[in-house]
């Protein structure tokens, strides 16, 4: 009786510290995914103030262009 006893009490053990290095693996992986989606939005953001620019430098040129076709 007490051997099975001992041997459930090893087996709980064994299976809380298999659910926790599960949950802290999971958490870990959670947190990095984090950080990379955060540096991806970054580069977002730097990609579209960039084409923003681009877009109204080239919207003041067809501005520019048709202004000078008004005049001739």
């Amino acid at each position: 009786m007490t051997s099975l006893s001992l041997f459930l009490l090893g087996q709980a053990i064994t299976i809380v510290i298999g659910l926790v290095s599960i949950y802290v693996k999971v958490s870990l992986k959670l947190k990095e995914l984090e950080i990379r989606v955060q540096v991806v939005e970054k580069k977002d953001d730097q990609i579209s103030e960039k084409l923003d620019k681009i877009t109204s430098q080239l919207n003041s040129l067809c501005i520019q262009i048709n202004n000078k076709q008004d005049r001739e």
